[in-house]
């Protein structure tokens, strides 16, 4: 076999395990995640000393795009196209494979219908949006924002074949989409920014969505999907999409306007406020989306099929089970990322351009932005388990009681208190809370069952286990710093952050070992199965 046919044949390969299928997006995610981070520190390095209006500006841009993309197509695709297409798929392929194509081209129709409007009204909403944006910095962003809309239709179709794919159960192509998107926009920097400014960087990002779509073509045709120029509401299914996706969409709005809300207060402080918050939430969204997202994205297919195939007892197992593991990760980790929140922004943006005083502040925001870490890794899984159960209305509920916690909590910390972003950070931290409390209680009485109070206790484990862990992690920072190396040098920086995470995540293992941790004992044999894989 050559090399190439072995690609083809690991990156086709099917991942039939939620496990598996989460290890391949996490480590695909984590690299993606760290391009990203590489862009973001270049990016800054370019443009927060000399222009940081223009940055502030290329930032607000993505909002209407994104609010666009969001509403339509995440709201599709994530609650209703999956689990249609996946019962589909169980009883006609032919006919699935009709529904899907009705379905993506009557996105792309109503996309492009919206897009033309948020095109001739690009100004107007900029200003909307962005209050205390300069004149100059809102027809930047009206200029910006039209243009970002070209990259949401490759975007749209993109996350269609990913969603084909996923229900496939290949992941890995889907998967390095991201990282193709990242090195593109990294590229644009170096290349297009020092000719074209802040416009070369957005120029970047519309090609590294093409090949974001681009790459996964090959891995549709593999699969033997059959497209189809058609485009009807007559179609069996697309009506069931239509019908889920309404309170999807809703519940996406209620999303979007809390981050519209976030950043229409953000423009009302100093210059820079939005750029400083987008980085803390960057950091934030990092291992929420690695242990969160793809855990959701991994488990959906499998639940779907579950209820597709009536069994409850299993799916509800699973939930239970899925919800832990993902926890078990990420509670240590946004621990982790609390006690050593300093030197991570230091090493993720710390630049020369980069003041001393916004790594200060981006690390404080970055501090009450971490329960959102852990609330997300149980929130994308309850939100999918809904989906699973073609239930898009109580995750819509929840939604608007944390959006509402989330607006009023904004409002005070800005107008009464002098916390800045540091204030729009802990209202982000009190409307996952709520959410995250909501869907729990909210599916326990759905699903009914036994063994919530067993998850209690392994959750008691758990946090245990993350408390302990910080200790430790601080310990060792505070002994390298103060007796051993001076952190005024970034290398010094790198060993003091590498000895801290690896104190503190040998430590959480081992007390989760001495407590017996189901879990420790689960993920122990599943990293065993891929050390055998890969030997």
């Amino acid at each position: 076999m050559s090399l190439l046919d072995k690609f083809r044949s690991f990156a086709h390969h099917r991942q039939k395990s939620i496990f598996s299928a989460t290890v391949v997006l996490a480590v695909t995610f984590l690299a993606s995640a760290l391009l990203g981070f590489l862009r973001t520190r270049f990016l800054y390095s370019a443009f927060f000393k000399c222009c940081v209006l223009d940055l502030d500006a290329y930032n607000a841009a993505f909002r209407i795009p994104d609010l666009i993309f969001k509403l339509l197509v995440t709201g599709a695709l994530s609650a209703s196209f999956i689990p249609v297409f996946s019962s589909y798929l169980h009883k006609n392929k032919k006919q699935a494979q009709l529904m899907a194509s009705s379905v993506i081209n009557l996105l792309l129709l109503i996309f492009l219908g919206i897009s033309l409007i948020a095109l001739i009204f690009a100004h107007p909403l900029s200003q909307l949006i962005a209050k205390g944006f300069s004149p100059y910095q809102i027809d930047l962003m009206a200029s910006l924002t039209r243009i970002l809309l070209i990259a949401q239709i490759f975007f749209l179709i993109s996350n269609f074949l990913t969603a084909v794919l996923q229900v496939k159960q290949i992941f890995i192509i889907p998967a390095l989409s991201p990282i193709v998107y990242n090195l593109f926009i990294i590229l644009g920097i170096y290349t297009l920014a020092p000719a074209f400014g802040i416009y070369g960087v957005v120029y970047a990002v519309v090609v590294g969505a093409f090949f974001h779509m681009a790459i996964q073509i090959p891995s549709i045709r593999h699969i033997g999907f059959n497209y189809s120029r058609v485009a009807s509401f007559k179609i069996p299914g697309v009506r069931e999409i239509v019908r889920l996706m309404i309170p999807r969409t809703l519940s996406l709005g209620l999303a979007e306007i809390e981050n519209t809300v976030t950043l229409f207060f953000a423009s009302t402080l100093s210059a820079g406020s939005i750029s400083l918050l987008n980085l803390a939430l960057q950091l934030m969204y990092l291992p929420s989306r690695i242990f969160g997202t793809t855990v959701g994205q991994a488990s959906l297919p499998v639940l779907s099929k579950n209820i597709a195939k009536n069994q409850l007892d299993l799916f509800r197992n699973t939930v239970r089970k899925t919800i832990l593991q993902s926890i078990y990760i990420a509670f240590p980790i946004g621990v982790l990322i609390l006690v050593n929140r300093l030197p991570i922004v230091r090493l993720a943006f710390g630049t020369r351009q980069f003041p001393w005083s916004a790594t200060l502040l981006t690390a404080r925001t970055l501090a009450f932005l971490t329960p959102a870490i852990v609330c997300q890794a149980a929130i994308q899984i309850l939100i999918r388990s809904f989906y699973a159960l073609h239930d898009t209305k109580t995750p819509l509920k929840i939604s608007a009681l944390s959006l509402f916690f989330n607006v009023i909590t904004s409002y005070f910390f800005i107008h009464f208190t002098t916390l800045g972003i540091v204030g729009l950070a802990i209202s982000a931290s009190i409307g996952n809370l709520v959410q995250c409390i909501g869907l729990f209680w909210l599916f326990v009485l759905r699903v009914d069952g036994q063994g919530w109070k067993e998850m209690l206790f392994s959750f008691n484990r758990i946090l245990i286990s993350s408390i302990l862990c910080g200790l430790v992690s601080w310990l060792t920072i505070r002994c390298l710093d103060l007796f051993i190396l001076d952190t005024s040098k970034t290398i010094n920086v790198v060993l003091v952050f590498g000895a801290s995470v690896l104190s503190g995540a040998f430590s959480f293992l081992v007390f989760t070992w001495l407590f017996h941790s189901p879990e420790f004992f689960y993920i122990k044999s599943h990293f065993r199965r891929i050390f055998r894989f890969l030997s």
